[in-house]
């Protein structure tokens, strides 16, 4: 009987110490799957070409990184190109680090440095975002401009691009250096 009760002691202090040097496990979280955003679908290093009436290759959007959301119209972009021609003839090729494209609406909002070049005329243009709207082939920014092109540099703090007829207007506190 002795030799029972001292066992079940040793046991209990076993137990009392192994419980007391042991790690506490933390609670298991819950995932609540409605509040979280989960990715639809995900591409890496794509093209789209978007065609007139004509069948004509109207332009080009090349991606480096895509992400689309589960429940949202937007898609998120890295590594953004987009190019298109002018019926005049001028060639544009715009860049960016990263932007939201709104499919439905066709329409890409560039963000984390915006690259504009007209190819035919060597110009340039430099702003932090802009809004580009495809179908209209035209683009806006409310941020700091500056455009250099032959011979000049030209700041705004805010810019109107119509990529139909190469025409770029610089609004507010507008300035030009010339060389």
């Amino acid at each position: 009987m002795k030799g029972a009760v001292i066992t079940l002691g040793m046991v209990t202090l076993g137990i009392a110490l192994w419980q007391s040097f042991a790690p506490t496990s933390s609670p298991v979280q819950e995932i609540d799957l409605e509040e979280e955003q989960l990715i639809a679908s995900y591409l890496l290093e794509g093209t789209r070409r978007h065609f007139s009436q004509d069948g004509v290759t109207a332009d080009v959007l090349e991606i480096g990184e895509a992400t689309q959301w589960q429940n949202s119209e937007e898609t998120t972009l890295k590594d953004i190109r987009y190019q298109t021609q002018a019926e005049s003839g001028a060639v544009w090729d715009i860049g960016a680090a990263a932007g939201i494209f709104y499919e439905d609406i066709n329409e890409l909002e560039l963000k984390n440095g915006v690259t504009v070049l007209e190819l035919t005329r060597d110009a340039t243009m430099q702003t932090e975002s802009m809004r580009l709207y495809m179908d209209q082939k035209r683009a806006q920014g409310e941020q700091e401009v500056v455009m250099t092109g032959r011979g000049s540099r030209t700041t705004g703090s805010a810019f109107e691009l119509d990529l139909q007829s190469s025409m770029a207007t610089l609004k507010g506190d507008v300035r030009t250096e010339y060389e």
